[in-house]
């Protein structure tokens, strides 16, 4: 293998467009979310640079080997988007937090800064772990992942249990908190009542409801030894998850984040926008991805139709989306 090879095979130039770091990307894909950077009036190629390119261990997408189709790479171009929007958000909640922000309560905007500050670093890793074809460890990221975005709905939907989650100040009260108002499915019963009050029925009983318990039930599974951890002999089929599952449940979930906290929230996107604008009167602008937040949640929106499902055997019937 040539030297520009093992370059393209692992990174990119940083002067580089950002579809070099996709190859075989679909053409269809790219100039549509091109197309909707451009209607918001955002620069896809600095953005995509200052928050994928710059991720720590950052590699670009391995050339495709006889590959049926572009799924692969276009659902690693969708998880992206949803790392880029997710640093965005994580900006303008740090700033929201530090002005006190009217829009969200000192305790909404201390979690939502948080548990989005550990989110990125869930989707970092697991973006690591996705292109070293590591995927028992993926699926406990992707675990983590659906576990961090119910809490940051969560916060969103009850200022109180906010308000307690900050107060948290050593790692016993944050353990009793957890069991408390988080584990064993607590956190996204009280999301679906939030959700029920605005007309989406996600009750134990509905088909989303028990595709989602199903897949974490297989995540979790990853979490402790056992021996559905062995592989599966080559050319079988597997049953548990694979890289591109725990990539693809982790970009739906962070899409329901974005999607279900304006349901929960629906002032969210003002208070994003009125806390970059604080900032840029006090000259706190930084980077400029707070700014960011608010419009890339309309550009993240619009994405969730080409977000397909991989192709591949599943332990249970898929959910109707969104």
């Amino acid at each position: 293998m040539s030297h520009d090879d093992l370059i393209g095979a692992v990174t990119t130039l940083r002067q580089a467009p950002p579809e070099l770091s996709y190859p075989g990307l679909s053409p269809q894909l790219l100039a549509r979310v091109r197309q909707l950077w451009s209607a918001q009036g955002l620069d896809f190629d600095r953005t995509w640079a200052l928050t994928v390119r710059s991720l720590p261990g950052f590699r670009a997408l391995p050339r495709p080997d006889g590959a049926p189709s572009s799924a692969q790479v276009d659902l690693m171009f969708l998880f992206d988007q949803c790392v880029i929007w997710v640093k965005t958000l994580h900006a303008a909640a740090a700033l929201g937090r530090q002005q006190q922000t009217e829009g969200l309560d000192p305790a909404q905007w201390h979690g939502l800064a948080a548990v989005s500050a550990r989110l990125i670093d869930q989707v970092t890793a697991l973006r690591l772990l996705a292109l070293t074809d590591l995927p028992m460890p993926a699926m406990q990221i992707a675990r983590s992942v659906s576990e961090d975005v119910d809490m940051m709905l969560v916060l969103l939907a009850r200022r109180k249990l906010a308000a307690r989650f900050t107060a948290c100040r050593d790692v016993g009260e944050a353990n009793e908190f957890w069991r408390r108002h988080i584990a064993g499915g607590r956190a996204f019963r009280a999301i679906t009542e939030k959700l029920y009050d605005v007309g989406l029925d996600y009750s134990a009983d509905t088909e989303y409801a028990q595709w989602r318990q199903q897949v974490l039930a297989i995540l979790g599974a990853a979490v402790h030894s056992n021996a559905l951890s062995l592989p599966a002999p080559a050319g079988t089929p597997g049953t548990v998850l694979q890289n591109d599952d725990s990539v693809y449940f982790s970009t739906f979930r962070i899409h329901e984040l974005c999607a279900y906290a304006q349901l929960i929230r629906p002032g969210l996107t003002e208070a994003l926008d009125r806390a970059a604008d604080e900032a840029a009167r006090s000259a706190m602008t930084g980077d400029g991805l707070a700014a960011l937040a608010a419009p890339l949640s309309t550009v993240l929106l619009s994405q969730i139709q080409s977000l397909h499902q991989p192709a591949q055997p599943r332990p249970a019937r898929g959910a109707t989306r969104h």
